[in-house]
């Protein structure tokens, strides 16, 4: 399965179904009216003027930068037939609702309004919301269908479904774009995540049916409650359903009993790890979107307009950014090597050659300055306050911080954030400290929480206070007192793995203690929100230790030996302080184990598995080791290499570039190709604009 082809499909398949459902308008002098994230949806798969040809588009408006209903009206009174077109989203039925309470119903003759993977539960809130209907809503719903492709909602106004299918954004990252990169929709509504990534699995495996690699899952894995909710649902509802109605019974029995088994298939989740959302990036791709932003992640537009999308920056995009400097130096040298050797020519064929050779050499000489200048720029924007505000290098400061921010004690830690106030640093800098000393360890002490809380509202207001408050809502920050049990703190020469028991963990949650009028993980993972909740039941010291995700700094790799991702030793070179995403190591701690330095332990077991990594012990919420697929002959195609093999990887809440870089540097030690699946690309700042 070539991931880039199947990319191109899906993007072939999803402008495709756009244009069917635009040319159902019917409408001559047709106005077009979206969002600014829908457009960059539709600039991603096809030029305006193919839209404005299909649909009869004069010309479009985004809603959500129109602010007056006066302004509005001006610009739609020429119109008679109106197209609007809307994520599945909460965003896309609070700008429906704003549309529809804005425009002139007896003036319009047409209204089309086409939504982006159409479902019950948005259909639900247009006849509730938009169209305030009171009635026969449930009777509506209930026999709504999203294969018809038109239902009727008044005479005038008609609603389309859009079938969308997942983006290929990175090398082998799929993803359904959500708003804020799904995280918002994780921490709030975890079903609709379910759901949503379900049919995205869904979508691929429906597609690989008619190629060559088939997938069919051999083992199944999932750490969480929805990750193994999304697992059961999965593999016991919607493949087979998929199997039954898609193949025919020959198909059926041969993919059920001679089909090898090539796929493993896990699935993780956001809350296991919160560091790559609170810690800078240092690779290239993640410190471009952390310094400049990114205006359009489809198409890979960084808020300077610069387009990500030559051959240079596929190379240098997932490296340590102290990398970058060093290949672009050896670059430079040897493009003008290059033209210092091509510049003699002695009969025509060979100054024909010349020309196009130094043509080559022009447009590969314009990329090595445009990623020079920008990281010139990145530099300068670390070390250089642009803003004049500060008489400090805030961005600088905190970089340097971070690379020191583990060794620190916690009150060290305590009195940077003191500082940082009083040095009055940005507030998603201060904020992003305060996370990180509670995750560091596992929770800040009450009375120092009780002065962190007067000096966050003093500092910043009623949005430091809110922004808080929802931080200790989420379990992302803690607040703990330490115990007095004298004896307690004595282990007898046994490790926390081992003294750890099902009565402390019922009686503790970390080092946080538990009263009786305290919502539980238990509580809220029974009413399916325990997506926003801390799910550590160690210390995030042991966890630190037993996963080793802080490698020692001779295991890692010299920058000017690094050529490519797969040259890095180990996956600490995204983040600062040579922190590797734990979401990685979970990953990787299936196939390889010799990273574990803290507590070695031997895999006893043919198939990749996580068994006596004490997983249960560490983290809460259901966990899913299994095997489905594994008859002899299996195992001996996979020994042969007779057939490509495949890991599925599922992130419940968002993937970070940091991870994403990681993985890639994971491939390179795997024999199979990983295939990444998710929401969508999350950042501090999306993390941050969330919890705000």
């Amino acid at each position: 399965m070539n991931f880039q082809n199947l990319g191109a499909h899906f993007h072939t398949s999803s402008k495709e179904n756009l244009l069917a459902s635009i040319s159902q308008t019917n409408c001559v002098g047709n106005l077009l009216v979206t969002s600014r994230e829908t457009s960059k949806v539709l600039n991603f798969l096809t030029p305006f003027g193919v839209l404005k040809e299909t649909g009869g588009f004069d010309r479009s408006v985004l809603i959500d930068q129109v602010s007056l209903k006066d302004e509005f009206l001006n610009t739609i009174q020429a119109y008679t037939s109106l197209t609007v077109i809307v994520s599945n989203e909460n965003t896309g039925i609070k700008q429906l609702k704003k549309f529809w309470s804005w425009i002139d119903h007896q003036k319009l003759s047409n209204i089309n309004i086409i939504v982006q993977n159409l479902n019950a539960s948005f259909y639900y809130q247009i006849l509730r919301s938009m169209l305030n209907y009171s009635e026969d809503i449930l009777e509506k719903c209930s026999k709504f269908d999203p294969k018809t492709s038109t239902i009727r909602l008044s005479a005038k106004c008609r609603l389309f479904s859009w079938k969308i299918y997942p983006f290929l954004i990175h090398d082998n990252i799929f993803s359904i774009n959500m708003e804020d990169g799904g995280l918002s929709a994780y921490l709030e509504n975890p079903l609709k995540i379910v759901s949503s990534l379900n049919d995205l699995f869904m979508d691929i495996l429906s597609e690989t049916t008619a190629r060559k690699d088939i997938i069919k899952i051999k083992n199944i894995f999932a750490k969480g409650d929805h990750s193994s909710l999304l697992i059961k649902t999965l593999v016991e509802e919607s493949i087979p359903e998929f199997l039954s109605t898609k193949l025919t019974i020959n198909e059926q029995e041969f993919y059920s009993k001679k089909q090898s088994g090539n796929t493993d298939l896990i699935v993780l989740e956001r809350n296991l790890d919160y560091f790559p959302l609170v810690l800078s990036h240092t690779n290239y791709m993640g410190l471009l979107d952390d310094l400049f932003g990114t205006d359009d992640e489809l198409n890979n537009i960084l808020s300077t307009k610069d387009k990500l999308d030559d051959e240079l920056f596929h190379n240098l995009k997932h490296l340590n950014f102290a990398s970058i400097g060093v290949k672009l130096n050896k670059l430079a040298k040897y493009i003008q090597l290059e033209f210092e050797q091509n510049g003699k020519a002695n009969d025509l064929a060979e100054i024909k050659q010349l020309v196009k050779n130094l043509g080559n050499l022009s447009s590969k000489q314009d990329m090595i300055r445009k990623h020079t200048h920008l990281s010139e720029t990145m530099l300068q924007l670390i070390k250089c306050n642009k803003d004049g505000t500060q008489k400090f290098n805030a961005h600088e400061l905190w970089y340097e911080l971070q690379n020191e921010v583990f060794d620190l004690d916690y009150k060290q830690q305590v009195k940077k954030v003191h500082s940082m106030m009083e040095q009055s640093f940005p507030f998603e800098i201060v904020m992003s400290l305060v996370v990180l000393t509670s995750l560091i360890n596992d929770g800040w002490r009450q009375h120092d929480m009780d002065v962190i809380l007067i000096s966050i509202q003093l500092n910043f207001g009623l949005k430091g206070a809110l922004t808080l408050r929802k931080l200790l809502d989420y379990k992302i920050i803690k607040v703990h007192t330490k115990g007095t049990d004298f004896f307690g703190a004595f282990t007898f020469g046994k490790t926390e793995i081992e003294t750890t028991t099902a009565s402390t963990l019922a009686t503790t949650a970390g080092n946080n203690p538990v009263t009786a009028d305290a919502i539980s993980y238990e509580d809220s993972s029974i009413v399916g929100i325990s997506s926003g909740q801390d799910v550590y039941k160690s210390t995030y010291t042991l966890i630190s230790k037993f996963w080793n995700l802080h490698p020692l700094e001779e295991e890692d790799t010299d920058s000017s030996a690094v050529e490519t991702v797969f040259d890095y030793k180990q996956p600490s070179f995204t983040l600062p302080s040579a922190t590797v995403p734990l979401i990685t190591r979970i990953v990787e701690l299936l196939y390889f184990r010799e990273f574990l330095k803290y507590k070695p332990v031997n895999n006893v077991l043919k198939r990749p598995n996580w068994h006596n990594l004490n997983i249960d012990t560490m983290f809460k919420g259901q966990t899913i080791d299994k095997n489905v697929c594994d008859m002899l002959e299996n195992r001996k195609g996979a020994m042969k290499g007779t057939e490509q093999h495949y890991v599925i990887l599922v992130i419940l809440g968002g993937i970070t570039r940091s991870e994403i870089s990681a993985f890639q540097n994971l491939q390179g030690k795997l024999d199979r190709k990983i295939l990444v699946v998710t929401t969508g690309l999350v950042s501090n700042k999306k993390f941050w604009q969330v919890i705000e």
